[in-house]
């Protein structure tokens, strides 16, 4: 569906495998990684947890040092592992809050949650561009929810 704006509230792809996204892969930003699954977690519909040697891995982490503009960024690849990749060097000068949104919002990408560009969505998780928000906000739930 798209919004009024032109933007999508969710994608015709994600990452999640029979109801769960496992992941590994490394990452320094740990804290931040296990903010975006406890608040995506508790949503209940979608199980988010780190790969073991009985599951397969539907997404892998890592950090990468790049001049591109982009804090963090998610890819999926059909038939493939997905990757969510944060941009080292952008997140050094960065505060806490920025790091914790940005590992939400591209968590939010891998549960096939589309941005949103339109300054009134400036409150979200989903919204395309940097805040300080650092929860779930009703917007960014209703989505989730008419996805899963």
């Amino acid at each position: 569906a798209l919004g009024a704006s032109g933007e999508g509230h969710t994608t015709w792809y994600d990452s999640v495998d029979s109801g769960e996204i496992r992941y590994g892969g490394t990452t320094k930003y740990t804290t931040e990684r296990s903010h975006a699954n406890s608040l995506w977690n508790a949503m209940g519909l979608v199980y988010i947890a780190p790969d073991t040697a009985f599951t397969i891995q539907d997404l892998t982490y890592s950090d990468v040092y790049s001049t591109e503009d982009f804090s963090g960024r998610y890819n999926y690849y059909a038939g493939s592992v997905d990757t969510i990749k944060f941009n080292d060097r952008i997140f050094q000068a960065r505060s806490s809050s920025y790091k914790k949104k940005t590992a939400a919002h591209e968590l939010g990408h891998a549960l096939g949650l589309d941005d949103h560009y339109s300054s009134s969505y400036s409150g979200i998780i989903m919204y395309g561009y940097s805040s300080g928000v650092t929860s779930l906000q009703s917007h960014d739930k209703a989505d989730y929810n008419s996805k899963w």
